[in-house]
């Protein structure tokens, strides 16, 4: 028993070794034949799970990116149709308040236009009790100064013939 004298001088009991060395195998045996497959299938079983994990994750985070980018696609194209209804608005404005101020001309040329035909009309009227007036005064003038009376259609023919050459003058 060299082996057992060898153990001796380490200061090691050899049964006891042996008898620990015998369990120790036992115990392999067992936690190798039925223990380390459990183990090793919890194991695998968990490593399979983390890496779905792992895969699920990356897959959520490439889904919020697409995501992400589709939102801000969908902002920009917002705001485009927003500044392009504010640019149809503008010039839907600028076309009206351009259609009231061209209205409004034509209404002020309108009446313009009415108000000088109402002061012609004024003035020629004016002008008719004018000229009567005149070839009334005319008359009882030339009556008075030739003093007898002439024939009064041809007094006020001739002095309205006077007015007609004196008005072709003025014009």
């Amino acid at each position: 028993m060299i082996f057992a004298d060898l153990l001796g001088g380490f200061g090691i009991n050899a049964v006891a070794f042996l008898s620990q060395l015998f369990s120790f195998a036992v115990i392999f045996v067992v936690l190798w034949r039925w223990g380390f497959p459990v183990i090793l299938k919890t194991l695998s079983e968990r490593q399979r799970v983390i890496q779905e994990g792992v895969e699920n994750a990356q897959r959520a985070k490439r889904e919020l990116d697409d995501a992400t980018a589709r939102a801000e696609q969908i902002l920009l194209e917002a705001r485009r149709q927003a500044q392009e209804t504010i640019a149809n608005a503008t010039k839907a404005a600028e076309a009206e308040s351009n259609r009231i101020q061209e209205e409004t001309r034509a209404r002020a040329e309108q009446i313009g236009k009415q108000d000088v035909a109402r002061i012609h009309q004024e003035a020629a009227r004016d002008r008719a009790n004018l000229i009567r007036l005149v070839v009334n005064l005319s008359i009882n003038t030339a009556s008075k100064v030739i003093g007898k009376s002439v024939d009064s259609n041809d007094n006020r023919r001739l002095v309205e013939q006077f007015v007609s050459s004196t008005e072709a003058k003025e014009q």
